[in-house]
């Protein structure tokens, strides 16, 4: 089959609530409501969305005019990804400068966070901070610098490149696994293998393998109740403690049950679960409550009773209104100068990264 016949992507408004499953299944665990490796799940769900829908772009504009351009490409991408962050780092810099509180972030934090290292600046030294949990826009980052320029590599093979992307995908992500295990060391190598790379690249290529299947396949039907039954099993496995299923068994599970929803959902229109509004609106906001929730919410979690449960509360209102303020004021713009000037074809490429 011809991929363009295959799969047609456009809004997709269903993504939005798996967006929100994975935001408050994070949000849960750094407000203590979780266990502390839960937040792994959520991040895990991302890592299967961006893997997903990145690869859905770029394969729908070389169907669209036949090659991608990486300019295009990494505008799109800073225009959604670092106005928002430059604000949440202004706003930690402000607080790191007037407070002493052992948790504000040091210069090579910052410095990591704006370079997208801080996985391996920060997080990997063992050191959490206002800005630590960036280690994962970091990973997301140097996977959008690898994967299209690979991408683009086999779509120039002609015949049997959708077969080789499956391939090298899917090798991809058995090394990642096999990484795990190697570089585990009975637990003496967590830091290394929860925050490598390398050892969660899995996540998602594991995402690109699902938008390569839906793009070479005829439209099918749509399974959201098993969609949702599969996130339901996800938000369940966050429960799980034992580190070595958190870090070395997990990744790879909620990567595979996330993109597997992601298939059931996608083809059709939103209904049932997937069709709520407040949950798609969380969603939209994903980025924005993934920034500032941690120094908030994780800072009132950190606080004894009786005052945790007031400053939960205050930190949750206070998280939703600065999301507000930014997705208004800086998100939103931003958008509009990706749409407007970063697409190609917009009319055939209607999928939407929000």
């Amino acid at each position: 089959m011809d991929a363009g016949d295959g799969w047609q992507p456009r809004r997709r408004l269903q993504l939005d609530v798996i967006r929100a499953a994975a935001i408050l299944v994070v949000v849960a665990c750094h407000a203590g409501f979780l266990p502390p490796l839960a937040g792994n799940v959520g991040v895990t769900m991302f890592f299967a969305l961006s893997g997903f829908l990145i690869t859905t772009l770029l394969l729908e504009e070389h169907r669209a005019s036949g090659a991608v351009s990486l300019r295009r490409f990494y505008f799109r991408r800073a225009c959604r990804l670092f106005p928002a962050l430059m604000l949440f780092l202004a706003a930690m810099g402000v607080v790191t400068w007037v407070s002493q509180a052992p948790v504000v972030a040091s210069g090579r934090d910052f410095v990591g966070a704006i370079l997208y290292v801080g996985n391996y600046t920060t997080a990997m030294q063992g050191r959490d901070s206002a800005i630590g949990h960036t280690w994962s826009l970091a990973i997301e980052e140097q996977f959008y610098i690898v994967w299209p320029c690979v991408l683009i590599v086999v779509l120039a093979l002609g015949r049997g490149r959708f077969a080789f992307a499956t391939l090298v995908a899917g090798l991809g992500s058995l090394t990642a696994v096999v990484l795990r295990l190697m570089l585990w060391d009975d637990g003496r190598g967590v830091l290394r293998v929860h925050f490598g790379a390398d050892t969660r690249m899995d996540g998602l290529l594991i995402g690109c393998l699902a938008a390569l299947w839906l793009h070479t396949r005829a439209p099918g039907r749509a399974h959201p109740w098993a969609a949702a039954g599969l996130l339901g099993l996800v938000a369940s496995s966050s429960m799980v403690e034992d580190p070595r299923v958190a870090v070395l068994v997990l990744p790879t599970l909620v990567a595979a049950a996330t993109s597997l929803a992601i298939v059931l959902v996608a083809p059709g229109p939103a209904v049932g679960l997937f069709a709520s509004p407040k949950l798609q609106l969380v969603g939209r906001r994903s980025y924005g409550i993934y920034l500032w929730h941690h120094p908030l919410v994780g800072g009132a979690a950190a606080l004894a009773a009786p005052g945790r449960w007031p400053a939960l509360l205050l930190a949750a209102l206070l998280t939703a209104l600065v999301v507000h303020l930014s997705w208004r004021c800086v998100e939103e713009p931003f958008l509009r100068l990706k749409d407007r000037v970063g697409h190609v074809r917009a009319e055939q490429l209607e999928i939407s990264l929000r």
